[in-house]
Parts: C-alpha cells; structure tokens; sequence
C-alpha cells in the first residue's frame, strides 16, 4: 500500500448487507484525483464495482488494503452537506446509503457536453466607439457583445441585426476575442427582465416581513403559508427569494410536477432571468445535466422544480419553497421512499436556511404543527388578490337528476351554465379524475368484469375497442363474445375522460374542445402545447384529470364543472375525505381569477358529506375541525407514526406466509400496534401479488427502529421469490 491516507468508499451495490464504507489505498497515480465526492471503480470480492469517495483517512492498521482502480469521474458528485443529507436519508427511511447517494448525485450517464467557440467584447469603450464612428454596424455588433458577452459567431450577429461578415472584421481588428467554452442547453427561451412589481395586500405584506426577518437573524424557521387559491402565494415566495439573492444566497423552489409549467417557468424567469435553472423530468437527458451543472457551477441560484429539485447542489443554500405541500406527488413511490416536506426541512436544517410551505389546502399534518404553534409558524392569506371573490360553488345531487330522468353525464345545470359561458364567450374547465372511455367492460349475461392479465384491476376501455391497464400499460383489444360464458353482451359502465368529450361534442358542437389527460399528455412538450392553446382561447372547453387542477392562471375561466366529486371519496384510504377536499378546493380555485366572477358546479352522490360541504362553502378551517377528530379518535396521523410494509412476488402462498411471519415477528417485539396482515386493496401489480402490514406507534424513532431490526430478522428467513419493501410515513395504503 502507499500513500499517508486512504479512501472511504460506498460501493454502489443497494444491499443492506454491505451497506456501509470500505477502506481502499489511493495509488501514487490517483492522489490528486481521489478526494470526497469523486466516483471511483474499486475491487469488490470477486467483481469490479463502482462506488463513492465520501472521505479521506488514515488507514486502519494491521490491514492489507485493496486498492482504488481509477477515478470514473474527476468532477465530484456531491458536496460534503449531500452527503449529510444522503445519510440522513438512508436513517430515516430505512434504505441503504448507496440508495441515498442516487438522490443527491448529478445526471451523468451518456451526456456529452456541447462545446462552442464564443466571442468576448475587447478594449475601452470609449476608444472603441470613436474608433467605430464611421462604421455603425461594427458598433453596434461590438456594444452588443460588450452587454452580452459569450454569445456565438451566428447568435451576435442576429442579436445586432448584421451579417456575419461585419463579426469577421470585428475579429480581424482584434476588437472581439474568440473564446472555446461549454454551451449549456436551455430549454426554455430566454425571458427579458421586468422591474415592476405588483403592490402587496396587507397580508402579503406581513408574510414577506416575517420571512425577511427570518433570513435575516438567520433563523432555521419552518413557516406554513396558508392562502386561498388566487391569493398571491407566489409573489411572496418570489419576495423572499429577492432578499436571499441580495444576502449572496440560493434558493430551491418546488412544485408538483404536473404543475410546473412554461407559464410558472416564465414568471420566474421575467424576474430573475437567467439566473433560474429548471429541473424536471420532462427535461431531455442533456438540457436535465445541463441545468444541474449551471447550479454546481453557481450560475444559476434560483432552482424551480418538481420533487428532486430538493437535492440540488446549490453551493448556499438560504431559502427552500414547497408550493402546494399537501401534494401527494412529492412522496416518492421507489426506494428511497421520501417525502418532499421531510428532506426540505432536513436539507434547511444542514445549510442554516428558512423553509416556506404554501398551499390553499395544507395537509392535516402541516396545519396541526402550524395551528398549535408547534415546529411551524402560520402566515395567512385569507383573500384574493385585487379583492376578487372566490367563485361561488353549487352543488348538484345525481340521484336527484337520474330520478329526473336525466341520462347524460353533464346535469341540467352544468349544462346551462356551459352554453351561457359559451354565449358570452368565455372558457370552462370540466374536471374528472378518470381518464380512457368506460371504468369496466362487463358481460351483462355473467357478471364477469374485464381485468388485466397481470393485475388485480379492472381493464379500462378506451376508444377504438381498446382496453389499457392504466398500472402496468397492458394493451388489448375488447373481444367479440364473453371469455367466460360465449355470451355477446359485453357492455361498457364507469364514466372516463373520453366519455366526457364525446357528451361534450355531441351538445355543444360549435365548441371547440381539447382534453388534458395522461393520454394527450404523453408526448414531450404536448401538455405545455395544450395549455398554451387554451390560454390563447384556441379552445373553449378543457376537459382534464388531476392535471387542470393545480397551479394554473387562466383569467377566461369563469365556470368550472366536477363531473363526479366521488371518485377519491371511497378509497380504502384513510387520506381519502382529505384527497377529496384538495382536489375540489383546487380545482375550484381555477375559476374567476379575471375580472369576471367565477362559478363552479360539483356532481355528486353524497352532497352531504363534510368534505363536500366544507369545499362548498371554502371552509378549510371546519374541515380540519372534522377530520382531525376523527383522525384523534382512530389514532391516525398526525396523532401516530405510521409505516407500511409490503410484500410481494409470484406466488401467493409465499407472499401470505412471509406477511404472517413477519407479523409474528413484529407481535413478539412489541411497542407497535400492527394491522394486517391482509391482501393489499391492489392485491396484484404487474404480476405481483400483494400483502401489506400497518405499523402504528405513538414514536416515529421506535417504530423506525423496529422495522429496521425486523429487516435484518427476517430477511434472512424470506423465500428468494418475495420482496419486501417499508414505507416510513405512506401517503397512500393501496
């Protein structure tokens, strides 16, 4: 071995077993190159791996080491506070460190960077002008590279309005210099910078103000920004984000995925230009590497992005925003499973920096440590901005309208108000949940419903006479008799997205009419193009899912229509009341944001039911008072910690026997109040079947701690066909 110190490695292999670091001696050769951060190809027993650098140390005595083989990639891909972060991670949600590390690293594989030869402006200004008196566009080609420098031969000459011939001469004469440098893929244009700025209401004022403060003394503060739909949340975040850049800092900005769109991108970029890097995963590979190396290299200091943007490597971090907090998308479904809100705070806690979560519908568990003047601080925004009212909701009983004899999908009254918008030319949105054509495909002679070969769910019928599983993608098409008794009385129930359209063509076939769903929205850039064609009103009706019902501006909106307010409200979930008045807060939200006042109209079976109630009348407040009652009496979160533990694979037996095993286990260690084992409510998955426990315990750290010593038990035990996965804090238990 030579070398004073040697490399602490984490291989890259997510095994809990090996899940901690190895020792590697650095050869004469790599000791300028090794060093925390770097990704490095080690020798592991029998096989080449590679692994992590995450620190420098004298080697153990007594212990011939193996050496480190080379260094993959010089650049390292974490700094020392991602790596805390990873750590912390792989403690918190039970999953190895190598896992972790995949979060904070940068995209790599298969990037090739662009390179480019740019031009910088030379000599004094006042030399060069006199010199160019007599040759305007010279001069202006040159002031234009002064005030843009790094633009290309091509870019230059566009942006001065010259040939490319009048550059040349610039370069003869030694007045512009050419520079090799990486071109960065934008994939977004660039947005001219505007000064103005919108007066704050007396409540936006107050909220920017305790925030401030907060930045200021330094404080790692947690505030809940709590403001109705239309009340100006981003202006506050944008005003905070200000001071954090005039203190030299950086900023992470996330929303949910679905909603970040061009429109959000181009309002933060119109106030602080290029300074925003984007990160999403509609981003291509290159534009995705590009964004993060602007933020590792300190060109960009403001991060908008979905839930990964957390992980950004901003080198001083002094703010991070979580718009629409509640959002079910920011709990990440693979290993690691993590929550949003979770790290952000961890992440702010490691860097000194403030937290602001926003959202007109916060989750029970924000408002209750906000409300109780726990470990959040409530700001609130109880108008809209300009004083607009928030639209007036009506609610519409659907046994009234089938015992009217009402066969269509839109009530008498939604259809009313649709041609009143359409006479007066203005936009409505109608919102289901359910994209395809018809829910199940039922044989009326048998009883036998359609379902997916490699699934426990029903096939959704799409036009054309196909049927999709919306899980796993399976695709085929709707047979001529039934599979299970040769009848020929397939028939099609359940109500989609596209069945909706075509009621709406069918009634209203002067309207133009486009429909925003994972279907149309599949294809990169087509959501942004739909979006964009309804904001210009090419279209007068958009028919959508979840994906219409958060974060968009759209003044010509005056009426929105819910099809049917059921369809999150009966799910085997304790969550469901509150996913139901989310989304119809939200969705409602997008009505009346102009200077014509808003309607919405709500469908419903259950009309009383208080999450219905309380989304009429706007009252967060009285639905909380209900929910966390409830939640109190059932000993549901925020009252308990929670985790889920799932098992699946080929065979049902196996999957069975291991759930009562490791229940068995769990009943033995006691501390944990264990429901289960049973089938989960999706007892199959892409030919998995699946079994779930649900862990209660009044401590989170308990019942980490227990599931962490039951993995190592009863892994040992399990079949090879049975996986197992644990979900610290689930968001959903199907």
């Amino acid at each position: 071995m030579s070398g004073l110190l040697c490399a602490e490695v984490i291989v890259e292999l997510p095994v809990a077993q090996v899940d901690r670091t190895y020792h590697y001696a650095i050869p004469p050769a790599l000791h300028d190159t090794v060093k925390p951060g770097v990704r490095v190809q080690v020798p592991f027993g029998r096989r080449t791996l590679p692994g992590y650098v995450v620190g420098l140390s004298a080697p153990p005595p007594g212990i011939a080491l193996k050496e480190v083989q080379r260094v993959l990639d010089a650049v390292p891909a974490f700094t020392e506070e991602l790596y805390r972060l990873a750590r912390w991670l792989a403690e918190r949600y039970l999953c190895t460190t190598a896992e972790a590390l995949q979060c904070v690293v940068a995209p790599r594989r298969g990037i090739r960077e662009r390179k480019a030869v740019v031009l910088m402006a030379a000599g004094d200004a006042a030399e060069v002008i006199r010199a160019l008196a007599r040759a305007p566009k010279q001069a202006r080609a040159w002031q234009v590279a002064q005030s843009e420098p790094g633009l290309t031969r091509a870019r230059l000459a566009a942006r001065a309005g010259v040939s490319e011939s009048v550059v040349d001469t610039l370069l003869r004469r030694g007045l512009l210099i050419p520079v090799s440098r990486t071109l960065r893929r934008n994939p977004y244009p660039v947005c001219e910078v505007a000064d103005r700025r919108p007066r704050l209401t007396t409540a936006q004022a107050y909220a920017v103000r305790e925030i401030t403060r907060a930045l200021e003394a330094g404080k790692r503060e947690v505030f809940l920004l709590w403001g109705v739909t239309g009340s100006g949340k981003t202006e506050v975040y944008l005003r905070g984000i200000e001071h954090v850049l005039e203190q030299g800092r950086q900023a992470i900005v996330t929303v949910p995925e679905i909603a970040l769109t061009a429109e959000l991108v181009q309002v933060f970029k119109t106030r602080f230009g290029e300074r925003v890097a984007v990160l999403h995963s509609r981003l291509g590979s290159g534009e995705r590497h590009d964004e993060w190396r602007r933020v590792a290299d300190g060109e960009a200091t403001v991060v908008l992005g979905a839930r990964s943007a957390v992980f950004a490597p901003v080198r001083d971090l002094g703010l991070v925003v979580v718009d629409e907090e509640h959002e079910t998308s920011y709990k990440q479904e693979d290993d690691p499973k993590y929550h949003l809100r979770e790290v952000a705070v961890a992440r702010a806690r490691l860097a000194g920096a403030t937290v602001v979560f926003g959202s007109a519908t916060p989750s029970l568990e924000s408002f209750a440590r906000a409300a109780g003047n726990r470990s959040y601080r409530l700001l609130t925004l109880p108008h809209r901005v300009d004083g607009r009212p928030l639209p007036e909701v009506h609610i519409v009983d659907l046994r009234e309208e089938h015992r009217a004899g009402n066969p269509r999908i839109l009530s008498r009254r939604l259809q009313a108000a649709i041609r009143e918008r359409l006479a007066r030319n203005e936009q409505v949105i109608l919102f289901l949940n359910r994209r395809g054509f018809a829910t199940v495909v039922l044989c009326r002679e048998c009883g036998l419903v359609m379902e997916c070969p490699h699934c426990a769910i029903a096939l959704t019928y799409h036009r054309g006479g196909l049927v999709r599983c919306h899980y796993c993608n399976y695709r085929g098409r709707v047979p001529e008799i039934c599979p299970g008794c040769g009848g020929r009385a397939l028939r099609y129930f359940g109500t989609g997205t596209q069945r909706v359209e075509d009621e709406v063509q069918s009634l209203f076939p002067q309207a133009k009419v486009v429909r925003v769903d994972a279907d149309t929205a599949a294809r990169r850039r087509a959501l942004e193009a739909m979006l964009g064609a309804f904001r210009e009103h090419r279209a007068d009706i958009m028919i959508g899912t979840q994906m219409v019902a958060k974060g968009l501006h759209l003044p010509q909106v005056t009426l929105v229509g819910v099809i049917c307010a059921d369809t999150t409200l009966f799910l085997p979930d304790f969550r469901a009341a509150e996913r139901t008045f989310q989304l119809l807060t939200q969705v409602a939200g997008r009505a009346g944001r102009g200077e014509v006042p808003g309607e919405v109209i709500v469908q419903t079976y259950v009309p009383e039911h208080y999450s219905i109630t309380a989304a009429q009348h706007h009252d967060y407040q009285a639905f909380f008072r209900k929910e966390i009652a409830l939640r109190r009496q059932l000993e549901y979160p925020p009252f308990c910690a929670l985790a889920r533990i799932i098992f699946r694979g080929p065979l049902p037996g196996a999957v069975k026997e291991a759930a009562e095993a490791c229940k068995r286990y769990l009943d033995q260690a006691g501390e944990v109040i264990v429901l289960g084992p049973a089938p989960a409510p999706l007892a199959k998955i892409k030919g998995q079947y699946r079994w779930h426990l649900v862990l209660k315990s009044k401590q989170g750290a308990a019942l980490r701690a227990i599931c962490r010593q039951g993995c190592a038990t009863w892994a040992r035990t399990l079949k090879k066909e049975v996986a197992v996965s644990i979900d610290i804090d689930p968001q959903s238990l199907l």
